[in-house]
């Protein structure tokens, strides 16, 4: 019987503990794509503009590295919480 890992995101309770927890996706995404500079990328930072480069380009050149769809997966959560933080259409004038 083969086994599979299943990764479950921890509940979290207030927004400093998810601060804490994305900064740690984004340590874990830096280790990823500067492990060996083995990925094909302009910067191997965990800056949103790096994260938005490499979900947006990385399949043509990078699609077959060991642990992409870890290191995509990490890309499109860090992205999601940035995205949820900076919709600003809430905001009335």
């Amino acid at each position: 019987m083969m086994m599979r890992m299943i990764t479950m995101q921890p509940k979290i309770f207030n927004s400093m503990d998810k601060i804490f927890y994305i900064l740690n996706k984004r340590y874990e995404y830096e280790q990823l794509v500067s492990y060996r500079k083995n990925y094909k990328l302009p910067s191997y930072d965990s800056d949103i503009e790096s994260i938005r480069y490499f979900i947006n380009n990385s399949y043509k050149n990078n699609r077959f590295r060991k642990n992409y769809k870890q290191v995509l997966a990490l890309a499109v959560e860090i992205m999601e919480y940035y995205n949820e933080k900076t919709n600003l259409s809430g905001i009335h004038r």
